[in-house]
């Protein structure tokens, strides 16, 4: 299988940076481009609890949404930096939507060889309510999907 297109939805948690790392490492070496995406929901539910399908709608202020998306921009550029900085073809776009969803329309559109999802780990309740993003992309995408779980932290 050749990869030379890696989709990599980063979410700016604390996962994000070992997310980017990874990814650069198998930018290289599969000398492929990173496509790095953010997605702003804009419903109460899912800026409160994470990725959830339903929710009641922002009072949609076009200037709330526009300083929503400017962060995310800002932050993608950053990191963006970090990956070009490391000699690897990337671009960066922030979507709006759902995001497994979006995730899986985005990789479908830019013929994508490979979604690189990072997955909290979330178990129990949290996972019953607000599911799993990674989950769902991974049964929804045509391309294949890898999930990245970060080692676990040793207990202090």
């Amino acid at each position: 299988m050749e990869i030379k297109k890696i989709v990599v939805p980063v979410d700016f948690s604390e996962l994000t940076p070992d997310l980017i790392d990874y990814g650069s490492d198998l930018a290289k070496t599969f000398s492929a481009k990173i496509l790095l995406i953010h997605i702003t929901q804009p419903s109460h539910l899912a800026e409160m609890f994470g990725d959830l399908e339903v929710g009641m709608p922002i009072v949609s202020q076009p200037d709330i949404m526009g300083q929503i998306e400017n962060a995310a921009k800002a932050q993608l550029a950053k990191l963006e930096k970090t990956i070009a900085d490391k000699g690897i073809d990337v671009e960066a776009a922030v979507l709006l939507g759902v995001s497994h969803a979006e995730i899986v329309q985005f990789a479908e559109k830019e013929k994508a060889d490979l979604i690189l999802i990072g997955s909290h780990g979330r178990s129990g309740w949290q996972h019953f309510v607000l599911g799993s993003v990674a989950e769902k992309v991974a049964r929804k995408s045509p391309v294949p999907v890898l999930i990245y779980r970060p080692k676990a932290k040793p207990a202090k």
